[in-house]
């Protein structure tokens, strides 16, 4: 029978003489099946390693079992050190040249460093649970972003399965080329997936033989050397430190990152562990720190032992390289091997802590055993696993793995740096991480993500996009005590202190809306009128005022406060609430306005109602004139409950012209009619004279105003003819929907009387009618 070597490339497999032997692939297989089914015989050290490392520390058989280097530390390294490393180093380096792979393996060491030291940062706050960087992203960011993230990334991990068991059966027919991969690969999977189901305990106990072989495997490719007419020195100055080639800087880093994602298989185990807090720190950043000299090195020693040329055309280099090729296999294998039970024990978890938060039906987070085996989630991953084989080779689901796993490595950096910038009190790690660096390596992976591919990008954005929002409409606003509030009250705080260090300009003023309305259930339409003055240009607060004893209605007080909210936000979503005790409604009121904001930013306007029968008619008149006095323009409804709004078809502005109130009146119109529900509202300026000759200066004077203030409105001046202004203003807006019309404030508490008298005589009639009083810093002509 003819040796095997006689059906393979003998220059491929062999090092030296020494061809592949049918008793080198009975040792392969040996070391492969004691892999996999060596639990038994490492049981004792699998049971020293599973325990944390205090002393006198027992094993435990519930969920927390596994310490750092079980838990963590092994998932990691041995999902870094997988398919990649073998199989496409070599080429990456063959394609682009040996100084920019070095780039490509710093920059992904800097970009997975900064995520475990974010990582670390927030371990170190708060213990962090099943689902691992999904845990971490929904506690920090809110649900939505959690689950805009920890979707795609369960697909990231399951697809990682696929890459994994794919790089397996590509070493594989380098043996038997003739086999068909995509059942192999699916028999893998398979066996797999039933180790898994099994429990986490053997997969995790095949991980110590597997990175054995790993490691002998190392020792066998770093002491080998393909070149032994040239010493090492010759071969250094033979370098090929730059290729010009068809592959992209860009296209190379696609296809070497997934190399470096494995540092979220031991985060994704944080349910199964003893601390995760003590655990996941130092577990994740060992990991990286031997996979960075790992990495750096591969390419370096591949560099010398062979030109550009081979590398790029030769997937199986670092065979050639190696001294003994068995451990190279079996290095290969247990590596991919181990790197595929690392993404279908993490994932799965991942859809539990999903599933658990009700963002995925809850079938998914069903657990079975005493340890809460997620089986239900490994046959989901299975099933994705398995349509991913179909989809290719390593280079196209390699990109697609570094889409997904780019995404969560920058929102966990943003979730930390946002952490440590929002300052909250409760954020204290006891691993310290400046914000820079963690909103720098957020940065960084979104700006990599672009570079790589920039369609891919907007399509994962959009993707996550479609996640967040159909997860904000089902009402899935879950707090977790995460950091939103906390973000929120800092960028709010940031905007405020740049507010102040801003001066006022009368074309930056914007409606900041108070409405003291009394009973809302009385007045809504005081709500339903300030918000389409402010739509979404200011701030509305609608202030309902408990008259009586502070002490005595502060148990009703907390019941209705939060009630009126609820309300309020139920009908009007951009409206705040607040319910007040005050002794006296009209000396309160004016504390509420005077005091009502914070900083710069305080209402500028106060919208109330017109009484038709006033307790306290001097009260009144006070209020009014002292919020004049606090520089608060005044807005007062008189509602016509019989014509309400009318059809919304036509304002009429009634303009007298001296009291200084006819640039805000032009810029009510304009915002009511800038409401959708106003929009086809014809304006009409309206004001009185007494002599033809007044009335052509005055339809010229207003016509010059609304062609500065920009403000489509017709002029209408009316000629007196002897009747009184209440009888013109009845007549002439009988039509209409809506008037705005200027306040004139009574001189002194002694014209309260006349004042309320005079006013009823001109509203009496009227459609619904705003009385306006403007301001004294209030610029007319700037503002519109």
């Amino acid at each position: 029978m003819p040796a095997l070597s006689d059906h393979l490339n003998v220059e491929l497999f062999r090092i030296s003489a020494t061809p592949i032997t049918p008793l080198t692939l009975l040792t392969l297989a040996f070391v492969l099946v004691l892999g996999i089914f060596a639990g038994p015989l490492v049981r004792g050290l699998a049971a020293r390693a599973l325990v944390s490392e205090q002393p006198g520390a027992v094993a435990s058989r519930g969920p927390g079992r596994f310490g750092t280097f079980a838990g963590v530390f092994t998932p990691s390294i041995l999902t870094i050190l997988g398919v990649v490393m073998y199989l496409r180093v070599g080429r990456v380096t063959g394609q682009v040249g040996l100084a920019p792979m070095l780039i490509i393996v710093v920059i992904s060491h800097l970009i997975t460093f900064s995520t475990g030291l974010s990582v670390a940062s927030i371990a170190t706050n708060r213990t962090v649970g099943v689902g691992g960087a999904y845990y971490i992203i929904s506690r920090s960011l809110g649900a939505p972003a959690g689950a805009a993230i920890g979707i795609p990334l369960f697909f990231g991990q399951a697809l990682s399965v696929t890459f994994y068991i794919v790089g397996f059966t590509e070493s594989l027919t380098r043996l038997f080329p003739h086999i068909p991969q995509q059942t192999v690969s699916s028999l893998v999977l398979l066996t797999l997936a039933l180790i898994s189901l099994k429990s986490a305990d053997l997969a995790l106990k095949v991980q110590f033989v597997v990175m054995a072989a790993i490691g002998l495997s190392l020792v066998s490719f770093f002491g080998g050397w393909a070149r032994p007419e040239m010493s090492l020195v010759d071969a250094a100055r033979h370098i090929d430190w730059f290729v010009e080639g068809e592959t992209s800087f860009a296209e190379a880093f696609a296809v070497f990152f997934p190399a470096v994602t494995g540092i979220m298989a031991g985060v994704g185990m944080s349910g199964d562990l003893k601390d995760p807090r003590r655990a996941i720190p130092k577990g994740t950043l060992l990991a990286i720190a031997v996979g960075f000299v790992i990495y750096l090195s591969f390419p370096i020693w591949l560099a010398l032992n062979a030109p550009a040329s081979e590398l790029a055309r030769d997937n199986t280099i670092v065979w050639r390289v190696s001294r003994f090729h068995a451990l190279i296999y079996a290095g290969v294998w247990g590596a991919t091997l181990s790197s595929a039970v690392g993404s279908i024990l993490t994932a799965p978890r991942t859809l539990q802590a999903l599933a658990g938060d009700g963002l995925v039906p809850r079938i998914f987070g069903r657990g079975y055993g005493p340890n809460n085996e997620p089986r239900v989630g490994v046959v989901m991953t299975y099933a994705l696993a398995q349509a991913g084989i179909l989809m290719g080779g390593l280079d196209v689901i390699g990109p697609v793995l570094t889409m997904f796993f780019l995404a969560t490595y920058g929102l966990i950096n943003l979730a930390c740096g946002l952490e440590r910038w929002a300052a909250s009190p409760s954020f204290r790690p006891e691993f310290q991480v400046p914000a820079l660096v963690s909103v720098g390596g957020g940065i960084a992976c979104i700006y990599v993500m672009g570079i790589i591919n920039t369609p891919a990008m907007i399509a994962a954005a959009l993707f996550c996009g479609f996640i967040y929002v159909v997860t904000q409409r089902r009402a899935l606003n879950t707090t977790y005590g995460d950091a939103r509030h906390g973000i929120w009250s800092a960028i709010v705080r940031s905007a405020l202190q740049r507010l102040r260090a801003t001066e006022f300009h009368p074309l930056n003023w914007r409606p900041n809306l108070l409405i003291l309305g009394g009973d809302y259930e009385k007045r809504p339409w005081l709500l339903q009128l300030g918000s389409i003055v402010v739509q979404d240009r200011g701030i509305v607060t609608f202030i309902e005022l408990m008259t009586g004893d502070i002490e005595a209605l502060a148990p009703s007080w907390r019941k209705e406060r939060r009630a009126l909210d609820e309300r309020i936000h139920d009908q009007f979503p951009n409206v705040f609430a607040r319910l007040e005790v005050v002794t006296d409604k009209y000396r309160g009121a004016v504390s509420i306005v005077q005091a009502y904001g914070i900083g710069h930013l305080e209402a500028n306007t106060v919208m109330l109602g017109w009484p038709n029968k006033p307790d306290n008619l001097v009260d009144y008149v006070k209020m009014l004139r002292d919020m004049a006095a606090l520089d608060r323009s005044l807005l007062i409804v008189n509602y016509n409950s019989r014509r309400k709004l009318g059809r919304k078809r036509r304002i009429d502005v009634w303009w007298g012209g001296l009291q200084g109130n006819g640039g805000l009146m032009l810029l009510m119109a304009y915002l009511i009619t800038a409401h959708h529900e106003w929009s086809t509202a014809s304006v009409r300026i309206r004001t009185i004279v007494e002599n033809e000759d007044q009335r052509r200066v005055a339809i010229g004077n207003i016509a010059q105003v609304l062609k500065g203030a920009r403000v489509p409105a017709e002029p209408v001046v009316l000629l007196r003819e002897g009747r009184t202004i209440p009888e013109i203003m009845h007549a002439e807006s009988e039509g209409a929907d809506l008037a705005i019309a200027g306040l004139r404030m009574p001189r002194d508490d002694g014209d309260a009387l006349a004042f309320y008298e005079r006013m009823n005589l001109l509203l009496d009639d009227m459609p619904t009618t705003i009385l306006v009083h403007s301001a004294r810093n209030f610029e007319s002509e700037p503002v519109l």
